[in-house]
């Protein structure tokens, strides 16, 4: 089965990034944003697995059948393939969140890369 995971915002710090099963373009899986998972996101999504060891989609994240719809999450920042590539970005609101969950932090979304003074 075919994912793309996609970072959704409602409004700044109310962000989620959701893993969508290509066929029914419907969210299988939701994780509440954070520094951290967004760095993930941006960079390797090594902690980004919204399968099992099996190879299933885990059904058990409590995503209810009223927000199974990718847009009740927001706004589209970011469409990537569950590979890593790159498939839609809207630039303006990228990077407002970007300013906001690591600029205003002091911090760069890549994580071997500080941020300059």
């Amino acid at each position: 089965m075919a994912l793309r995971i996609e970072w959704r915002s409602r409004a700044e710090g109310d962000d989620t990034i959701v893993a969508i099963e290509e066929g029914s373009n419907a969210v299988v899986t939701s994780w509440v944003a954070n520094v951290d998972l967004l760095t993930d996101f941006l960079n390797d999504m090594v902690g980004l697995d919204p399968k099992s060891t099996s190879g299933d989609v885990k059904t058990a994240n409590g995503v209810d059948h009223s927000q199974r719809s990718p847009q009740e999450w927001g706004d589209l920042v970011m469409a990537r393939s569950d590979d890593g590539d790159v498939l839609r970005i809207d630039p303006a609101l990228y990077w407002d969140r970007i300013a906001y969950w690591f600029r205003s932090r002091g911090r760069d979304p890549h994580p071997a890369r500080p941020v300059e003074r």
